[in-house]
C-alpha cells in the first residue's frame, strides 16, 4: 500500500499531487492532514518505553500510524521554510517514532533503533523553495533510519526563486563585524518538558562554564509556549544568540521549526547565531545533516554563523543516575567558557568534541552484543520503572497472524545478527 500524508491546505495543489500517483499500480490513499488535529510530538519517548508502540498524545495521528502498519511506501507532501520543510511536513515525521521500538542495532553499518513492524520507503512531494540537495539527502537518510530506501524528491513548482541564503557557509571572524555582548540568549528547542529534557540539563552544565567566564545569560524554552513571545523578543534584541537542539528525525524538531516562522527574518543590527545540536546515537555523522541546515539559517535572520557545537550519545542523560550523567555532561561546562574565549563554536577544538565520528567496523560486533545484552536490560528495567507491563517490541496495531509472523522473522533476524 502507498501512503500520503499532504500536509498542504485543501486545494492547494492537488491536481499536480493527483497526477503524480495516477500511474501507480498498488492501492493508495491520500490524507489531507491540515484538516486533522495533529499534535506536536512532545519527545516523551512513552511509545518506546511505557506504552510501546502506543503514542501518548491521543490525537487523530493514532489512525495515522494504524495505516502505517499495512503501508510500504509513505509520501510526504509539505511546503518548505529555510530550505527545508516546513514544520507542518515536519510534525507528521516527528510522530513516526511508535513505528520504531527502543532496542538497538547496526543497518547498514549505522546504529539504528529496531523496526518494529517492517521497513517504510520515504518518498517527499514540496512546493516552494526547497534546498532540493538537502531535502534528497534528508529523505534517505530518514528512508533508511525506517530500513527502507528513499522514493525520491519531487519539486511542485517547476520554477522556483532561489533561497536567499548560502549553504556553503564560510566561517568568519565575527568580532570583526559584531561587538558581542558579555550577555548569551539561549532557546532551548526541545519540545520535550523542561523537568524531563536532556537539552536542559546539558544547558544547566554549559551555563555554569558561561558563568565561569563572567558572562549573563537567559534561558527559553520553547516546550512552554507561554514563553514563545519574550524568546522572540530576546531573540531580535540581543546580538549573541545560542539555539539548542536535539535531532529529531534527522533534522530540527518540529516544534523548534514552528517557532522559526514566527520570528521576523529582518533585524535592525548583525548578530551572531549559534547551536548546540545533540543526539540519541553515539556517531558524530548521524548529526551531519541537521549541522548542514542548520548553517544556513543565520543568514536567513541577518545573523552571523557563529559554528555549531555537535555530540552524540545523550539519550542516556534520562536514565542514567546523576553520578553518573557527570562524565557527559561535564564537558559541556568547559565548552561554556570555551564559547566566549573563541566567539563562538567555529574553532578546530569544537570538531574534535563531536567524536567519536562512526563506530569502527571492528567494534561494531561488539557494540552489537552490548545492545542486545546490557543495554537492552537496562531498557527494560526502566521501561518498568517507568510502568510498562508490554514488551518493548511489541506490535499493538499488528493483527494476529501479521504480529505472528512478524515476530517469527525478528528471532531469525535475531539469530542471524
Amino acid at each position: 500500500m502507498t501512503l500520503v500524508l499532504n500536509t498542504l491546505e485543501p486545494g492547494d495543489y492537488s491536481e499536480q499531487i493527483n497526477a503524480i500517483f495516477s500511474g501507480v499500480n498498488s492501492e493508495i490513499e491520500i490524507i489531507n492532514t491540515s484538516e486533522m488535529n495533529i499534535a506536536q510530538c512532545i519527545g516523551c519517548n512513552q511509545c518506546w518505553l511505557r506504552t510501546p508502540g502506543v503514542c501518548a498524545i491521543r490525537d487523530d495521528y493514532e489512525s495515522i500510524v494504524k495505516k502505517l502498519v499495512n503501508t510500504r511506501n509513505l509520501w510526504i507532501v509539505s511546503d518548505t521554510r529555510f530550505g527545508f520543510i516546513d514544520y507542518r511536513g515536519k510534525k507528521v515525521l516527528d510522530r513516526i517514532m511508535p513505528m520504531l521500538n527502543m532496542y538497538l542495532t547496526f543497518r547498514d553499518g549505522w546504529m539504528r533503533h529496531e523496526l518494529r513492524y517492517h521497513a517504510l520507503n520515504v518518498g517527499l512531494i514540496y512546493k516552494g523553495n526547497g534546498n532540493q540537495e538537502l531535502l534528497e539527502e534528508w529523505c534517505q537518510r530518514t528512508a533508511a533510519n525506517l530500513g527502507g530506501r528513499s522514493l525520491g524528491v519531487i519539486a511542485l513548482d517547476k520554477d522556483p526563486l532561489p533561497i536567499e541564503a548560502s549553504h556553503e557557509i564560510v566561517p568568519t571572524d565575527v568580532t570583526s563585524e559584531v561587538t558581542l555582548e558579555k550577555h548569551v540568549v539561549i532557546i532551548n528547542g526541545s519540545p520535550r518538558a523542561k523537568k524531563f529534557s536532556n537539552t536542559d540539563k546539558i544547558l544547566q552544565s554549559f551555563t555554569k562554564g558561561l558563568e565561569e567566564a563572567k558572562t549573563t545569560y537567559e534561558l527559553y524554552s520553547l516546550s512552554n509556549r507561554s514563553e514563545w513571545a519574550d524568546a522572540r523578543k530576546a531573540f531580535m534584541t540581543h546580538n549573541r544568540l545560542i539555539i539548542a537542539l536535539p535531532l529529531f528525525v534527522e533534522c530540527a524538531p518540529g516544534t523548534l521549526l514552528e517557532f522559526l516562522e514566527t520570528l521576523p527574518t529582518k533585524r535592525e543590527q548583525p548578530a551572531q547565531l549559534s547551536f548546540i545540536l545533540h543526539g540519541g546515537f553515539q556517531e558524530g555523522h548521524q548529526l551531519r545533516l541537521c549541522e548542514k541546515f542548520l548553517e544556513s539559517l543565520p543568514t536567513q535572520f541577518g545573523c552571523i554563523y557563529g559554528g555549531c557545537l555537535i555530540r552524540g550519545g545523550t539519550f542516556m542523560i534520562r536514565i542514567l543516575s546523576e553520578k553518573q550523567n557527570k562524565a557527559i555532561l561535564l564537558p559541556y561546562r568547559g565548552m561554556g567558557e570555551y564559547f566566549i574565549e573563541e566567539n563562538g563554536f567555529l574553532s578546530p577544538e569544537v570538531k574534535k568534541f563531536s567524536k567519536p565520528e562512526q563506530i569502527p567496523w571492528h567494534f561494531r560486533k561488539l557494540v552489537g552484543i552490548l545492545f542486545k545484552t546490557v543495554l537492552k536490560k537496562k531498557f527494560n528495567d526502566f521501561a518498568r520503572e517507568w510502568g510498562c507491563t508490554e514488551p518493548l517490541n511489541s506490535q499493538p496495531y499488528a493483527t494476529k497472524k501479521r504480529a505472528s509472523l512478524l515476530s517469527y522473522t525478528s528471532r531469525i533476524l535475531d539469530r542471524c545478527s
